[in-house]
Order: structure tokens, then C-alpha cells, then sequence
């Protein structure tokens, strides 16, 4: 067992003393909507608002010229240029010197002063990224023998000194390290983001991982349920993405976490394209310690294709990009050491036109779309052939963005986009009893066989969740002489997400709790014992799915006050508003909301050298789909579960051992012929639409964060910054059952106590990061990077799980049965993380250019482990006078330690990589390339998760019950550690190990 930190000591609340502690109806919300949203317009209109907002992505140029005594100059001609830019931008200094050029897209860009009577100045190279605004002062000299000076501008960084807390990685700086080209390898580099959420998904600064926002384009790209970026991208048309961790402006909304911008590549006034096969093989990778590991030798190649230029040149610009790749691998199942083949079939698509209407106006339309055909899929963790099943995902992503120009300083933007996504064919194939029943083993973590999760043959096997989003933005750019300019912003944003789908959680509508499974190499069989330890659950379908609708209508002002040459304050305020509606079509949600964010940047010195920030923000997080049709019958399942006490199954060591399909017409025959669905639940059953409503009132989660920081830029060259990160949350959704929640009837007349959905109090989770950067870079001949995070991730609930995504507190479920001092003690949560190092370099190596390009990159990782908890079921009902309820909780979780003290190992890891890149001097600006990485290069191994069963009376009989309101459990007593506890299950519980990848191309 190497599970670090297992405390066998009484728990911290344990004392001497044992203190006890319609149509019509569519249309005419339509309608009221619609106005709704131009009353937000005319507010953004009416109302003073920076540069960079929840639409398309772009950069800006803003700052002071001056004369050679510091003397502000009006009239100035300052004229952009880049690749990436469409013509030039103009724009002429106020009469305080000030000016403002926005809507830049991404890229390296010249800029130029003139001025009569002044020398000219060009500052270059500049690089602008996106949702960013470059601060550029420039003082003119008077004209002299030499007409222009050219002065070396800021050398491309990840790091910037702004408020926000943020990272921008370049595609072309990925491709020179051995880092995936994917947004999740991007994301994963960045500092305060960590991927220890449920089954590996992006947590960041210690939010929930359902509660970040990520953008393509401006296109929403989060999954409606999880929260997680859809993989819609093409990765060679990838242009760069920023990941904001802290101090984010007023125009996002919608999370908690941090915002994700990716921006594809556009064409330019150059034809250009690439073609790219990259080659993987399982056989190129070494294997886990866990027994059963295989690799299967099968080289599979993917290819990318890009292509963009100009229609006409610097008017109209396409850029289109494809990517197929069939790719077959090698899974082994948890504890049996099974091993099959997944094949995905995969191909993407994605089209964008780039159209400048006038020197100030431009239009921008992008198209995506991802088919994935997948062959023995899963979900949860399977033991077995017999829980796989063959689905596909289809999705499109759709964007139209308009920027203009107006005389006087007013910039306007606006954005349509929308993404429809279908999930098909998820699940089981089979109705009856025996071949449409999953049974999951109690024993070893819920792990599941016999069937798979959900039924693609009930209903008609399509789930969708689709979203779109409205954007319009005013910005005005206002010069004064005695405040400053302000750089005002104000907009409105529409966004609606909808999810339609009959959940049906397997083919017959019956799930089994088995006590525990006996495992004879691959074959399973399970163990069904009469003393309250198995268990049968019956999981009807209420109603069909009509499809809900989550609708958040908000308008948010936005102030970026440059009060001096060495002070800026930024003023901002969200407004966001809620309405929902359920998937049975019951209006649920109306909730409204503030969020003020405050900073101040300060530049000690008044050269640029040493920036101090500060900021206050407030965060509200989206309405979630899973708290929207809580009470929902429309599409949603009830829960009943019901003890078994019939004939003990696979417990007579004497007596041949029973398979599923065995097993199960012995438990079933029992069942129904005592009473079946009739009979007396061991637990409050969930009947969506009777026994659980959503309270009124209810509010989106949010939280507080505070910021301090402190930033150096050395030179061109270098640049550092640490930042302290602290948020606290509030307001998370919870369950309240107790006797003044009253009872309710279902048709049959049958009663139960109700459960209302409401905001708690009694949940808490707070969040404090240490945020250390540095970038240091020598032109193209080398660069280094570094990041340092040092975190705490503490609260008293989880809130989410990798089957159902967000989860309800239960602090006030029936709370005569718990105690907070070990049901939901406040600890260190899962995701908790104290230390994450990326420390990365590449080196070009000094050879003559004729024979090629040599990039080496390197990439160091250090992650210590995340947190874990010795917690497990106990039975309280024998010890609580029951108040009234019909019925009581037979089980509830007991912490048998304090929470999140355990710890796994560390791991540490060094990836190589060479690019290699030969131009094709016969062939214009063409060159072929070589990309090979090497991951985990020393193979270094390490085990980061394994099983956790506690074992107490509720799953063995073998242990005693307790009084947990008195008593100190007594471990061999009333509890103990499962068999496998702290022990690798599945390949999944190691560290990935030694990998080696390649790909061929050509650009030009």
C-alpha cells in the first residue's frame, strides 16, 4: 500500500467526553426575451464601458506619445501594420497625447509616429495577444539629422505585468517543446490550473471544474453538464490561447474558476498551408507496474491539412483546416485486468472568412464541426466486455463577429455564435432483467458489469445540448487633461444553453448493489448476501424529456482609467440575470446578480520595470443544468432502492460459484415474488416532480476573490511575477429535508418526505494560491520558462463526481442522522494540490542554415499528489429517535479520519523534444519538418490514485454498528480498510509512462 498519510488516530471530532453534538407560452417568453435583450442594447449604448471582451477575441494598442520633456503631443500619427492585419490602422493622438487603437487581431505588428517637426519613431516587433491591451508611451525627439528611429519594441512574452493573472502560449512556441498541441496541453502549462477534477477534468484556481469558461473563437465550448472544452479544434489551426486565473475583467461572466481563450488561425495577404501526418503506437510505450498491462502494435497516423490567403488582398481572407485520424487502443479494465480495444473514428472540420468592409469595419465568420464515431466506449469503471457499447458525437460550432470604427473615439462590436451538440447510441442494447441490468460492486468502489450504464434502445437514444450566445459591445476612448484617459466600455450578453435527453440509467430500468464480487481471472462473479448489504434499485423513467433552457441575460460596464503614466484603475460591474426553464417545462430559476471588479496597477518606478496589482473581484457562476432539473420529471429517472433478503448468492465456498446471468433470475425471482416495487425502501426514494422541488429563490453560486501581485520586466528580455490568489465561495446549491419540509403524494397515494433545493450556508470552500512566473527569452536562438504554484484547496464538500457532474450538499438532508464533525467535516478537499513546477527551455542548435532548423525543447514536471479521505457508509437509524419522517436514511458517510489527509505519491517527469525544420529553397517559402517527443524520458513511475473501500456494517457483515453520536469506532471493530485499500486498480492509478510520438510535415 503506498498511500501516504493514513491516520489511525481518533478523528479530530472524537473528545473524551463524546459531546453529541406551451406554444403560446414559448412565444410569448421569446417575445419578452427579445426585448429584453434591446433594452440591454440601448443600455450598453446609453452607459460609459476595455478592449477585450467575450466575443471574438482580439488585442489592442493603447498609451501616451510626448515630447522630449515629457510634454504630452497631439496630432500624432500613429499607423499599424502586420501580417495578421487587413490594410494599416491610423489612429491620431488626443490633445493630452493619448490614443487607442482596438479590435488588433493576434500577431507581431510595427508601429510608427509621425509627427511634423518631431523625428518619426518605429517600435517593433510588438506583439499583441489576444484579450489583452499593450501599453506603448513613446516619446518624439525633435527632428534632426536622422528622420526616424527605430527602437526594438517588446519581445514576446507568456507573462504580461496587467492585473489579470494570465498566461498566452503562441501554437509556434508549443510546437517547440514537448508539450501536446491540444488546449488542454496549453491549459495544463499554466500556473493555479491543475486537472484533478473528476476522471482527470481542469480545475482552476480552486474552483469546481464544471465552474471555468472556455472559449474558441468566442464560441462557448463547455459541455452543458461537466463544464469541459469539447474537442471541436484542429490543432495546426490553433493561432494561441490565454488562460486567466485571477483578476478578470467585468465582460466574462458565467464561472468561477478561470477563462479559456483560444483564437484560430485567419488568412493574410500570403497563401500559405501545411500538411502534417502525425503517427502514434501503443507499442511505443512502456507499461505500467499494474498486471495485465498490454500494448497493442499498431502504428496510427492523423492527419492535419491547413490552408489559408486571400480572396482579395487586404479585403477579403479564408482559412480552412481538416484533421482525420482513426486511432485504435489498448484499454485494460479495473481489477480483472481485461483488456480491449477502443476505436475512435474522428474527423473535424473548420472554415473562417475575414472581411474588412471599410478601413474601420470588419467581419469575421467561422465554421467547426466534430464527428466521432467511437467502438467499445464506456462509462464509469467497467470490469467487463459485457458493460461496452458502440456511440458517436456530433457537433457543430457557428460564429459571426462585426467590429466598426466611429468617429470620435466609440468602437462597437457585436457577436452571434452557437454550437449544437448530439450524443447518440449512449449505452446498453438490451431490456430484459439479465442482459439490461448493470451490477456494481460495493466492494471495490462501485465498479460496474454485466451491462452497460444508460440504454441507447429506450427512447430514441439522442441526447443534445446545444448553446448560443448574442453579444453586443460599446467602447469609447476618453481623453482628458487633468483625469487621465478612460478607456469605457459597456455591453450586453445573451447566452442560452439547452439539454434534452431521456436519462434512462440502464436497458431495464434495475441496477444491483452487490455486496461484493468474487473475480476468477476475467470472470465475475457476485455476491449477493439477505443482511442489508445488497441491494436492488429500481430506476423508472418519470416522463419524456420537452428540454430545458437556462438563459442568463447580462450587461456589464467597464472602466479602465489611466489616471497617470504610472497609475491605472480599472472599474467594473456585472449585472447577470437568470431564467430557467426544466426539462418537464416548469420555470425554475429566476435569480439576479452583481459582480463588482475593482484593481489598480501601479508602475513603482514610472519606467516599466517593477508593477504592483491589486484587485477585488466577485464571481457568479452559470446556473447549472443539473440544479435546473433537480425536481424535473421530464426526462429524469426515480431512484428507489430496497434491501435484499433473499437466498444468499455465491457465499457457500462449497458450492459452485454463479455468474450474472445466473445469479440475477434467483435475485429477481425473490424480489418480485415479495412484493417487488411495492415493498418498503431502504432510503427516501427521488421522484423527480414529487418528492424533490427546486426552492424559490434560489441563487448562483459565487465567490470572492482577493489579488496582490508584483511584476518585473528586465529589459526585453525577461520577465517575472508572483501573484496572491485568495477566493472564497458561497451559496452552493444543497438538499433540505426535515419535518418542516413537509410530505407529499405521488398519484398512486403513496407518500414520501420532500426535498427542496435551496442555497446553504453550511457548505464552505476557500481557495489560496501563491502564483510565481518568469520568461526569459533570446530572440529565436533560445527561451526558458518557469512556473511555480503554491496552493490550499479546503472546504467541507466536493460538490462533483465524474458520473453526475455537479452534486448537491446533503449538510441539511435529514440532519437529525448526521453530524458535521464527520459527515461533512471542512478539510482538504479532492483537488487540493500544495506544489506544481513546469520548468521548460528550447535551445536551437547553432548549424549552418542550409542543413536545417534544430529546436531542441525540454520540459520538466513536478505535481505533488492531490488530497484523499478514509471515509465510508454507516447505518445511524438505531441510534436517532426518528422525528416523523417516512422514511429514514440507512446509510449516511462517516469520516473516519480527517479529511484529505491522505496523500499519494508525487510525480516528476522530463519530456524531450526535436524539432527539425528544412526549408525548400526550390520551392519558395516551403519548408518539411520533423516533430518527435519523448514524454516521462527516465520513465519515472509513480502511483497516483487506488482504491479507497472502507468496509463497516453496511457492506460486511462482519463489523459491528456504532452509535456515532458517542461512540469511537474501533478499526477491526466497526471498520476497516477494504482488502485493496490504497492499492492501484487500473492502469489509471500510475503515472503515464515512457511514450514516444513523431509527426512529418510541410509548411508553407
Amino acid at each position: 500500500m503506498r498511500l501516504k498519510g493514513l491516520r489511525l488516530e481518533p478523528p479530530a471530532h472524537v473528545t473524551a467526553s463524546y459531546r453529541c453534538s406551451t406554444n403560446n407560452q414559448e412565444t410569448h417568453v421569446a417575445m419578452r426575451e427579445i426585448r429584453n435583450f434591446m433594452w440591454l442594447c440601448v443600455l450598453s449604448i446609453l452607459l460609459p464601458v476595455t478592449a477585450s471582451a467575450q466575443g471574438n477575441p482580439t488585442g489592442g494598442l493603447q498609451g501616451k506619445v510626448t515630447d522630449g520633456d515629457g510634454l504630452p503631443l497631439p496630432g500624432v500619427t500613429v499607423i499599424v501594420s502586420s501580417p495578421a492585419l487587413q490594410g494599416l490602422r491610423t489612429v491620431v493622438s488626443s490633445e493630452n497625447g493619448d490614443y487607442l487603437l482596438p479590435f488588433l487581431p493576434p500577431g507581431v505588428y510595427s508601429a510608427r509616429f509621425d509627427l511634423a517637426g518631431f523625428q518619426a519613431v518605429v517600435r517593433e516587433p510588438l506583439t499583441v495577444v489576444i484579450a489583452e491591451t499593450l501599453r506603448l508611451d513613446v516619446a518624439l525627439g525633435v527632428a534632426g539629422v536622422t528622420e526616424t528611429v527605430q527602437v526594438t519594441g517588446t519581445a514576446p512574452s507568456e507573462i504580461a505585468p496587467n492585473l489579470t493573472v494570465a498566461s498566452t502560449y503562441k501554437a509556434a512556441d508549443i510546437e517547440r517543446l514537448p508539450v501536446g498541441r491540444t488546449l488542454n496541453s496549453a491549459v495544463l502549462l499554466a500556473p493555479n490550473v491543475t486537472d484533478n477534477g473528476p476522471g482527470g477534468n481542469i480545475m482552476i484556481a480552486g474552483a469546481m471544474s464544471f465552474e471555468n469558461l472556455f472559449l474558441m473563437n468566442g464560441v462557448v465550448m463547455n459541455e452543458n453538464l461537466r463544464g469541459q472544452a469539447r474537442l471541436v479544434f484542429i490543432e495546426d489551426a490553433i493561432q494561441e490561447t490565454k488562460i486567466s486565473t485571477g483578476s478578470i475583467s467585468a465582460e466574462y461572466g458565467r464561472f468561477q474558476g478561470g477563462v479559456v481563450n483560444m483564437v484560430t488561425k485567419s488568412g493574410s495577404n500570403r497563401y500559405t498551408g501545411s500538411m502534417r501526418v502525425s503517427f502514434v503506437n501503443d507499442a511505443w510505450a512502456a507499461l505500467t507496474p499494474f498486471p495485465g498491462d498490454e500494448n497493442i502494435d499498431q502504428v496510427v497516423p492523423t492527419y492535419e491539412a491547413t490552408q489559408g490567403g486571400p480572396i482579395f488582398r487586404d479585403r477579403l481572407w479564408y482559412f480552412g483546416a481538416g484533421r482525420y485520424e482513426k486511432n485504435t487502443d489498448n484499454r485494460t479494465a479495473d481489477f480483472t485486468a481485461f483488456n480491449y480495444r477502443r476505436t475512435d473514428d474522428e474527423r473535424r472540420y473548420e472554415g473562417k472568412l475575414t472581411w474588412a468592409l471599410t478601413p474601420g469595419q470588419s467581419v469575421k465568420g467561422s465554421y467547426s464541426r466534430r464527428r466521432n464515431d467511437i467502438a467499445n466506449n464506456n462509462f464509469g469503471t467497467i470490469m467487463d466486455a459485457a458493460s461496452l457499447y458502440d456511440s458517436a458525437n456530433d457537433e457543430k460550432l457557428y460564429s459571426a463577429n462585426y467590429t466598426v470604427t466611429l468617429p470620435g473615439n466609440w468602437f462597437l462590436e457585436s457577436q452571434y455564435s452557437k454550437r449544437e451538440l448530439s450524443f447518440i447510441g449512449t449505452g446498453g442494447s438490451f431490456t430484459d432483467l439479465v442482459r439490461g441490468t448493470p451490477i456494481w460492486d460495493r466492494s471495490r468502489g462501485q465498479a460496474r458489469f454485466n451491462a452497460p450504464t444508460f440504454c441507447k434502445v429506450c427512447g430514441n437514444g439522442l441526447e443534445i445540448r446545444n448553446n448560443w450566445n448574442a453579444l453586443f459591445k460599446a467602447s469609447y476612448f476618453l481623453s482628458t487633461g487633468r483625469t487621465g484617459s478612460h478607456t469605457l466600455v459597456a455591453g450586453a450578453d445573451v447566452y442560452e444553453e439547452t439539454r434534452q435527453n431521456d436519462n434512462f440509467q440502464s436497458g431495464s430500468s434495475y441496477r444491483i448493489q452487490a455486496t461484493r464480487t468474487v473475480i476468477d481471472g476475467q470472470r465475475i462473479f457476485p455476491v449477493f448476501v439477505p443482511d442489508n448489504t445488497t441491494y436492488v434499485e429500481y430506476l423508472p423513467l418519470v416522463a419524456p424529456s420537452l428540454g430545458n433552457r437556462i438563459r442568463t441575460s447580462s450587461a456589464f460596464v467597464n472602466d479602465t482609467w489611466r489616471v497617470n503614466g504610472r497609475l491605472t484603475i480599472n472599474l467594473g460591474l456585472r449585472f447577470d440575470a437568470n431564467r430557467s426553464v426544466d426539462q418537464g417545462g416548469a420555470q425554475v430559476v429566476r435569480d439576479k446578480a452583481f459582480s463588482p471588479r475593482l484593481g489598480l496597477t501601479w508602475d513603482i518606478a514610472g519606467d516599466g520595470r517593477w508593477t504592483a496589482n491589486a484587485g477585488f473581484a466577485r464571481y457568479v457562476a452559470a446556473i447549472s443544468t443539473a440544479m435546473v432539473d433537480a425536481g424535473s420529471a421530464g426526462g429524469r429517472t426515480s431512484t428507489f432502492s430496497f434491501f435484499y433478503q433473499g437466498p444468499a448468492v455465491n457465499t457457500d465456498p462449497s458450492r459452485p460459484l454463479l455468474t450474472a446471468d445466473e445469479a440475477l433470475p434467483i435475485l429477481f425471482d425473490w424480489f418480485f415474488a415479495n412484493g417487488g416495487t411495492s415493498r418498503a425502501p431502504r432510503s427516501a426514494p427521488s421522484i423527480p416532480g414529487v418528492t424533490t422541488r427546486v426552492g424559490d429563490g434560489l441563487r448562483a453560486p459565487n465567490s470572492n476573490e482577493f489579488m496582490l501581485g508584483l511584476a518585473r520586466q528586465i529589459g526585453t528580455r525577461a520577465t517575472l511575477r508572483a501573484d496572491v490568489v485568495h477566493k472564497r465561495y458561497a451559496d452552493f446549491y444543497g438538499d433540505f429535508r426535515d419535518p418542516s419540509t413537509g410530505k407529499v403524494t405521488d398519484p398512486t397515494g403513496r407518500t414520501y418526505d420532500r426535498t427542496i433545493v435551496r442555497n446553504t450556508e453550511l457548505a464552505n470552500r476557500s481557495y489560496t494560491g501563491l502564483v510565481t512566473q518568469a520568461s526569459v527569452r533570446g530572440g529565436e536562438a533560445w527561451s526558458l520558462g518557469a512556473n511555480y504554484t503554491l496552493s490550499w484547496q479546503r472546504g467541507n464538500f466536493t460538490g462533483e463526481n465524474e458520473g453526475s457532474g455537479p452534486l448537491r450538499f446533503g449538510g441539511s438532508d435529514q440532519p437529525e442522522y448526521i453530524r458535521e464533525a464527520w459527515n461533512f467535516p471542512t478539510g482538504y478537499n479532492p483537488g487540493d494540490q500544495r506544489h506544481k513546477v513546469r520548468v521548460w527551455g528550447n535551445y536551437r542548435l547553432p548549424i549552418a542554415e542550409r542543413l536545417g532548423l534544430f529546436d531542441l525543447g525540454a520540459l520538466q514536471r513536478f505535481d505533488s499528489s492531490d488530497a484523499s479521505s478514509a471515509d465510508g457508509s454507516i447505518d445511524p437509524r438505531t441510534f436517532v429517535t426518528n422525528p416523523g419522517y417516512v422514511t429514514t436514511p440507512s446509510t449516511v458517510t462517516y469520516f473516519f479520519g480527517p479529511r484529505g489527509a491522505q496523500r499519494y505519491d508525487a510525480v516528476s517527469r522530463t519530456d524531450l523534444s526535436l524539432l527539425y525544420t528544412l526549408p525548400l529553397e526550390r520551392v519558395g517559402r516551403a519548408q518539411v519538418f520533423f516533430r518527435g517527443i519523448v514524454t516521462n524520458v527516465f520513465n519515472q513511475s509513480a502511483q497516483v490514485s487506488g482504491n479507497e473501500t472502507i468496509l463497516t456494517r453496511t457492506n460486511d457483515g462482519r463489523y459491528q454498528l456504532f452509535n456515532p453520536f458517542t461512540t469511537l469506532p474501533e478499526r477491526g471493530v466497526h471498520w476497516e480498510y477494504g482488502p485493496l485499500y490504497g492499492q492501484p486498480t487500473g492502469v489509471g492509478d500510475y503515472q503515464a509512462p515512457r511514450e514516444f510520438n513523431f509527426s512529418v510535415g510541410i509548411r508553407f
